[in-house]
């Protein structure tokens, strides 16, 4: 069974956040923390959204570097 939600330390094992950055998507209005007494808590229905809605990375290969001129 999927836990409804997380701690703090869970949220950032399962989605690979940092703690800081964490905090800072709930500043900026991203992420709903919640309180139960002194525990913050994130809905792990709001952790997928907020997952989901990130942008897909831009992966590109390295370029080859050019092979050496041979000497005449």
């Amino acid at each position: 069974m999927e836990p409804y939600a997380l701690t703090v330390p869970e949220a950032v094992r399962f989605s690979g956040i940092a703690r800081t950055r964490l905090y800072m998507l709930a500043s900026e209005g991203r992420l709903e923390l919640k309180k139960c007494g002194r525990r913050t808590i994130v809905l792990a229905d709001d952790l997928k959204r907020l997952l989901a809605e990130l942008p897909a990375a831009d992966i590109r290969p390295a370029p080859r570097p050019a092979a050496p001129a041979e000497a005449a």
